[in-house]
């Protein structure tokens, strides 16, 4: 899909973008605001105060939330989009098919105002292109032509954090926003775990698996912390994370205090396991994110990744960083 975006998508902003001047603001009242974002929980989850700040901007209007299918029940927890519109990822030919009847649906829905959160993807900067709202405005990155399918594009900063980014587009740059997150609505977790315990994802998403610390650092992690009984450790992951988690547990000494949930909880449940946890402990993914959204306390370790750009936003944190001479990267 990244390949496909990158060359595929590059022709067809050039076939269909236009060079014209950069209208300055959106004027009127908006009856129905689309929000575009595609990849990552974690930054989906960033979305949440720019999101709240448009919803104090324009109280009478609908907001629409485009994304992949997979991200729905996070959207749902979120509890800010009066309606959740999926795109389900499937093989590339039912893909294709399925955006041309996107594009159909939400032109039915006449969209006055577009908020594209991605940074670099034709994609998203396509489909509000050929849905035609009254305006949309998405980010300028200076290193793809993207800018020519919106009427305003705000600049992307590299050395701010990607909330704040997402904060600027929807205030133009120039205007004070919520910072806060809306507080999430989840459910009770079903299992009963004995407190205190700590929260350790050891994962990546399949975006960029080199944003994990080694899995033997985890194994000693999870032993000093488990040995003396004092804490129960939570192992969590992904269903398709279940066999990497599952090594770290069956190599750790102290198996009668640690719990290996990988593969077993629905979001709303990680939500409500990380808000019951002493602090998460987690490589630079979705679930620190979750943590911030909760002002949970949160350990981060960060590889090729900037904390400037992505780290946690919680109150009490401790964040490990090399800072690479070519990080982000």
């Amino acid at each position: 899909m990244k390949y496909a975006d990158e060359y595929i998508g590059r022709i067809m902003c050039f076939l269909f973008g236009k060079n014209k001047a950069q209208q300055a603001a959106f004027t009127g009242e908006p009856g129905n605001i689309l929000f575009i974002k595609f990849w990552g929980m974690g930054s989906i989850i960033l979305t949440a105060p720019a999101v709240h700040t448009v919803r104090d901007k324009f109280p009478g209007a609908k907001l629409h939330y485009l994304t992949f299918e997979s991200n729905r029940e996070v959207l749902t927890v979120i509890g800010n989009a009066d309606n959740i519109i999926g795109i389900r990822l499937t093989n590339p030919v039912k893909f294709f098919i399925d955006t041309l009847k996107l594009i159909s649906t939400l032109k039915k829905i006449k969209f006055d105002l577009v908020y594209d959160f991605e940074f670099f993807t034709y994609y998203s900067a396509l489909i509000n292109r050929f849905i035609k709202p009254k305006f949309s405005t998405g980010f300028d990155n200076k290193k793809n032509k993207r800018s020519r399918l919106f009427s305003h594009t705000v600049l992307f900063n590299d050395h701010i954090h990607t909330r704040d980014n997402f904060l600027n587009l929807v205030s133009s740059g120039n205007s004070k926003s919520h910072k806060e997150f809306p507080r999430p609505v989840y459910g009770s977790f079903k299992e009963s775990i004995a407190s205190p315990y700590i929260v350790i994802n050891p994962n990546a998403s399949k975006m960029a698996y080199e944003r994990r610390l080694p899995a033997e650092y985890f194994v000693k992690l999870t032993d000093a912390l488990s040995e003396d009984g004092k804490f129960r450790v939570i192992l969590t992951g992904s269903v398709e994370e279940i066999s990497y988690v599952s090594a770290i547990h069956n190599r750790s000494k102290s198996k009668e205090n640690i719990t290996n949930l990988a593969g077993k909880l629905s979001v709303n449940e990680l939500f409500s396991l990380i808000a019951g946890a002493e602090c998460l402990i987690t490589n630079d993914s979705g679930p620190l994110h979750i943590a911030t959204a909760l002002n949970k306390p949160v350990v981060a370790f960060f590889g090729p990744e900037s904390p400037v750009r992505y780290g946690p936003l919680s109150s009490k944190q401790l964040v490990f960083y090399r800072g690479l001479e070519c990080s982000p990267c």
